[in-house]
Order: C-alpha cells, then sequence, then structure tokens
C-alpha cells in the first residue's frame, strides 16, 4: 500500500519529467527502500509467529509434564468424613473409619428376685477404629480393633483383623477375625439395625460360631439379587484361652424375591452347626460345656436375664429363616430359630425364638437394600438438618421378641429338665438421623422373665434408652 501510495504520488512527475534519468534513478532507490522496508516487516511477522508458537509449543509441554506428575500421585478424598488415600491406577487403597456408640439406659424394675439388678447407667457400646482398604486391586483388608462392648476390656481387643481375595467374582475368600455371614439381623450391621440390640433369637444363633471378632475363613458368592456363604470358624479374639478351641461351621443364603422401585422383598436361610466344643481342661477326655443365653435386649453390662446354664455336651446346632421388605416408607423384618445341644448322657433338649419389626418412614426416605450383604440400610436423609428447611430423616418402629430357653421345665435338671427361662420384649422408639452418619436413637422395652413352676425367678421391667451413634 506504501509502495502504491508513492507511485500514484509520483505518478504527475513522471509525466512532466519522464525524460529526466536523475529523476528516474530517485524514484527507483525509493521503491528499493520501499521494497527493503517491507522485507524487513515480513520477517518481523515470521520472527513474531515462529516466537509466540515456540510459546505455545513450551507451554503444552509443561502441560503435559504437569499432568504426568500429577497422574502418578496419590489421590487423597474426605467423604463424607472418611479419609481416604488411593493410588492413581487405583491398585491400593487406605481408609481411616470409626463407628462410636454412646448409650444411656435406665431400669425401673418390678418385684425381682434376690440378685437380680439391671445396671441403669451409661455404656460405651462401641468404639471402633479401622484401617481398611484394597492391595494389589483384588485383595481388599480390614483391621479394627474395638474399645466398647458390653464385657470387654477397655483396653481393647482385635474386632476384625482379615484378609481377603476377589479376583474371582462373583467368589470372594476371607480369612482371619472377622464377623461371619450367619443370619439377616446378623448381616445388618451395628450402624443400621433398627434397635439398639438385636432381638434375642438372632443374637443367640449369631454368638454359636458367629459374631465379632470370631477366627476362620470364608468363603462367598455375591451377586445383585443372591448372596450364599460358607464359614469354617474356631474361638473368638477375646475368648479366654482354650484347649483345642471350639471348630463350627456357619451357612447362609439369602435370595431378593421381589426387586422393584417400590417394593423389595428378601428372604433368608441360616445354620450353624458346632462340630466340636471347645474343651475347658487339657487332657484326653475333657468335660465340655455349652450353654445358651442373652441379655434383657437393652443392657449397659453382660447381664444374662434368660440362660440355660452350662450344658454337657459335644455338638450344637441352630438354623434359622428370616425375610424383610420395603414398600415405599414402610419396612418390615422377622425371623424363627431353633436350637439343639447334643448331649452326652441326657436327652438332647431343643430351643426356639422369633422376633418381628417393623418401622415407618415419617420424613418419606426408604431403607436401602445392599445386595453386598444381602441386606437393608439405615435411612439416608433427603433433606439433612442444616439445609433449607431440613430436619433430617426420622422414623417410628415397634418390635416383639420371644426367647425360650426352656427345656422340659417340669422334669428334674438330673433326669435332663431345663430352666432357663422364656423371655418376652415389647419394644418401641424413634430414630433420628440429622445427617448422613449420625444417628439419635429413643426405645422403651417392657421386658418379662418367666421361669415355670418357680415364679420367685420371674424378672419384670420398663427401660428407656438413647443412644448417640456417629460412623464414617
Amino acid at each position: 500500500m506504501l509502495a502504491a501510495a508513492l507511485l500514484a504520488g509520483m505518478a504527475p512527475a513522471r509525466a512532466a519529467d519522464s525524460a529526466s534519468p536523475a529523476r528516474l534513478d530517485t524514484l527507483e532507490r525509493q521503491l528499493r527502500d520501499v521494497q527493503r522496508q517491507l522485507a524487513d516487516l515480513k520477517d518481523a511477522g515470521n520472527a513474531n509467529a515462529q516466537t509466540l508458537a515456540q510459546i505455545r509449543k513450551d507451554r503444552a509441554n509443561r502441560h503435559d509434564r504437569l499432568t504426568s506428575r500429577l497422574a502418578v500421585l496419590p489421590r487423597t478424598a474426605l467423604d463424607n468424613g472418611r479419609l481416604t488415600v488411593a493410588s492413581a491406577d487405583g491398585a491400593f487403597s487406605l481408609s481411616l473409619r470409626s463407628v462410636v456408640h454412646f448409650d444411656a439406659v435406665y431400669f425401673a424394675e418390678g418385684k425381682n428376685p434376690p440378685g437380680v439388678d439391671l445396671n441403669s447407667g451409661t455404656n460405651l457400646r462401641r468404639a471402633q477404629v479401622t484401617l481398611a482398604g484394597t492391595a494389589w486391586r483384588d485383595w481388599p483388608y480390614n483391621f479394627t480393633y474395638e474399645f466398647g462392648g458390653l464385657n470387654t476390656p477397655r483396653s481393647g481387643y482385635i474386632y476384625r483383623a482379615y484378609l481377603q481375595y476377589d479376583g474371582l467374582k462373583p467368589f470372594a475368600f476371607r480369612i482371619g477375625a472377622f464377623a461371619p455371614p450367619s443370619g439377616l439381623e446378623d448381616a445388618t450391621g451395628s450402624n443400621n439395625i433398627v434397635f439398639m440390640e438385636r432381638a434375642s433369637a438372632p443374637s443367640i444363633a449369631r454368638g454359636l460360631a458367629g459374631s465379632g471378632g470370631r477366627e476362620g475363613v470364608n468363603i462367598y458368592a455375591q451377586g445383585q439379587r443372591y448372596f450364599v456363604s460358607l464359614a469354617y470358624t474356631g474361638g473368638r479374639t477375646s475368648d479366654a484361652a482354650a484347649f483345642d478351641e471350639q471348630q463350627g461351621l456357619v451357612g447362609r443364603a439369602a435370595f431378593l424375591a421381589a426387586d422393584t422401585e417400590q417394593l423389595k422383598w428378601v428372604v433368608d436361610a441360616n445354620v450353624t452347626h458346632v462340630f466340636k466344643i471347645a474343651d475347658v481342661a487339657p487332657g484326653p477326655n475333657p468335660p465340655n460345656t455349652f450353654s445358651l443365653s442373652n441379655g434383657p435386649e437393652l443392657a449397659t453390662d453382660a447381664i444374662r436375664t434368660v440362660s440355660t446354664g452350662a450344658v454337657d455336651a459335644h455338638k450344637a446346632t441352630a438354623f434359622g429363616f428370616e425375610s424383610a421388605a420395603t414398600l415405599d416408607r414402610f419396612y418390615a423384618q422377622g425371623g424363627w430359630f431353633h436350637y439343639s445341644i447334643a448331649r452326652l448322657a441326657a436327652p438332647d433338649p431343643d430351643f426356639s425364638g422369633w422376633y418381628g419389626l417393623a418401622t415407618f418412614s415419617l420424613t418419606g426416605e426408604t431403607r436401602r437394600y445392599d445386595a453386598s450383604v444381602a441386606a437393608f440400610r439405615n435411612l439416608q436423609p433427603a433433606h439433612p438438618l442444616g439445609t433449607p428447611g431440613g430436619i433430617g430423616a426420622w422414623e417410628a418402629k415397634a418390635r416383639y421378641s420371644r426367647i425360650n430357653l426352656d427345656y422340659q421345665p417340669g422334669t428334674a435338671a438330673a433326669s435332663g429338665g431345663i430352666k432357663g427361662g422364656v423371655q418376652d420384649v415389647w419394644s418401641m422408639g424413634l430414630n433420628w438421623y440429622p445427617t448422613s452418619g449420625l444417628r439419635f436413637m429413643l426405645e422403651y422395652d417392657n421386658i418379662h422373665v418367666g421361669h415355670a413352676g418357680v415364679p420367685g425367678g420371674d424378672i419384670s421391667a420398663d427401660a428407656i434408652g438413647f443412644r448417640s451413634q456417629i460412623s464414617f
């Protein structure tokens, strides 16, 4: 454009002085200067473009190097209060978990027999610290130390310490100390059980060869609608030392019979067989005993309100059937159990128990089905406390529980009769979930224990219990 302007401006001069050689030389020189300036401008533009391209390339290289470095760094998360560290490829992970249940219970007792005093007070029912995660992608692990309980030392004990292999799904293999699957109520973890304590019937069944801290091996298969498990177990980590510890088998099978948006219904069958009773002393033929017992389903200590006492035995078996269902905001669960002890001399006694419970969500939430354990989890508040208009989730509950540990109660003990007692407990209350990971439980229990032919041994009480719970 500059050259064109110069040429246009000089056009009249050229026309007027076209014959002057000096004038032509001047014009040519000016044209060459203009051309040189244009070339310089072009070279500068090329240089600037190259510089810009280099800057972009350097920035891309730095971004790639930074992305590569970040990709191999461990990832840290604080999901719902749970601290988790995982390798970049997900092959390794470590989570810090904790559960704390603090209980307060008051008993208004009737005319109970001498020596029976139900303990009103407070108790740290559970205080667990857990390290759990995955190693080499297919090896989940869990180490949980328990500092609470009803009859455990405050110094704590190992509640879980196991290694698992998941590389052959749907099968999994577990070894160490854990709670082997022994029924629907058992599979409903302590953070999700409806009442502060499990009903007597499933509690006794899980105590034969299951419950937390049980040492053994377990193989199970799990899918979206089924769960099948078989465990070989020994003693518990909190048990006193025994000679030739107990050995047993614990089996469970569950199936999700109905699975719709509104209705979920699971059925469950379980069996436990103790084929080797722990020896009470060393020697070739030590005396072996076995007992079934349970407390008032609301307690601050390990008191037993029904008990068979020590029964001479060489085997013990329990089996049960349970079922649970959700229908919108309703939830119902129940089960029946049978127990038998194979004695060495006297007739073999058998016992039974059952329970039924129901809940109703006052705020509209539904208990969630967890296919990994074939059981239901507690409510997840749709509007947590602290959010606009949020009051958390509220749940009303009721339960009836019965356990019968009498065997031929009219027969003398020397002839095989057992007066373990019949316990009936009516319970009702409220559960409040302010937010995920928090729960407060309030319940009332009416407790009655009868002993056939021995009215002086009957126990009765009304109790109120409260629990605060935090888990992450």
